[in-house]
């Protein structure tokens, strides 16, 4: 019985890569996937066979994840990507799209590229807003900052996610010398969206990158007020010393979050975008009160 991950479907059967060479192979499924309907996933780590000069899939292992925009499983991180120049990239998109992120999955990393065409001090700006994260500043025109990254990414499955036209299949090009399709910035200077398949992409080095649909609105009707400074870890640190437990720094009085945001330890805009996104969140939740009523 050998081990390998599914990196892709094609027609019926799935492409897996052995974890033990790297090897790529065609396998079919066993039919009593069909029969238990059971449906794997790019991403599933699975036990498989070889039959003549392909394999067959005998058995898909525990996920420890599922994501369902795309639907992928066993994803280790994420990599937001962004640019604050051709396209300039508002930072309430920049903290709604982490903010998205962080509802699934907790280990993130931001990418700023375009940096050969955008100011140093913009790019210091950006880190220091962000430096809650680990930020990595790359140029994937010029190949700036793309070793580093790669060094964060190697033996993990990484998702690639945010607005279109900031460059991540670009990105993703020059961690895998692959040809993937970048497009054109369209009038609005947002990309279109050249990404149709969901398949898992083998990175020089080791580790694998999957390049998600751009997006640049995101809902948050699915948690609750009181959820939304989780997604803010700088926010959700601070909340600890505020003087009452329920307090989500909006109104009340001894939020310490507030005091931080006074003092600049907390960046302004991630505060305001976070009030935007708990309000949002409220209203919605008043909105559907309402209709019950």
């Amino acid at each position: 019985m050998k081990h390998g991950i599914i990196v892709s479907f094609n027609s019926g059967f799935v492409t897996v890569v052995d974890e033990s060479d790297g090897k790529e192979i065609l396998c079919s499924l066993r039919g009593r996937f069909k029969i238990t309907g059971t449906k794997p996933l790019v991403g599933d780590r699975v036990e498989y066979i070889i039959e003549g000069d392909r394999g067959r899939v005998e058995s898909i292992l525990p996920r420890h994840n599922v994501l369902e925009r795309p639907r992928v499983s066993n994803v280790d991180q994420a990599v937001a990507v962004f640019s604050i120049s051709t396209p300039m990239v508002p930072l309430s998109i920049v903290d709604r799209t982490i903010a998205n992120i962080s509802k699934t999955l907790t280990d993130i990393l931001v990418v700023l590229n375009k940096i050969d065409i955008t100011e140093d001090s913009k790019v210091e700006e950006f880190k220091k807003i962000y430096s809650i994260y680990k930020v990595f500043p790359v140029s994937a025109h010029l190949g700036t900052g793309i070793e580093d990254l790669r060094k964060h990414l190697a033996n993990k499955i990484s998702v690639f996610a945010g607005p279109s036209g900031v460059g991540k299949s670009s990105i993703i090009n020059s961690l895998l010398s692959a040809n993937l399709k970048t497009g054109d910035l369209s009038k609005t200077n947002f990309g279109k969206h050249t990404t149709t398949a969901v398949s898992l992409l083998k990175i020089e080095g080791g580790g694998f990158v999957l390049d998600t649909p751009g997006f640049t609105t995101v809902e948050f009707g699915d948690i609750r007020p009181e959820e939304v400074q989780k997604l803010f870890p700088e926010i959700f640190n601070a909340s600890k010393k505020c003087l009452f437990d329920d307090c989500v720094h909006d109104l009340e009085p001894g939020c310490h979050v507030k005091e931080l945001v006074q003092s600049g330890m907390i960046p302004k805009s991630r505060y305001e975008n976070y009030l935007s996104i708990l309000r949002e969140v409220r209203d919605e939740k008043e909105g559907k009160f309402e209709k019950k009523r």
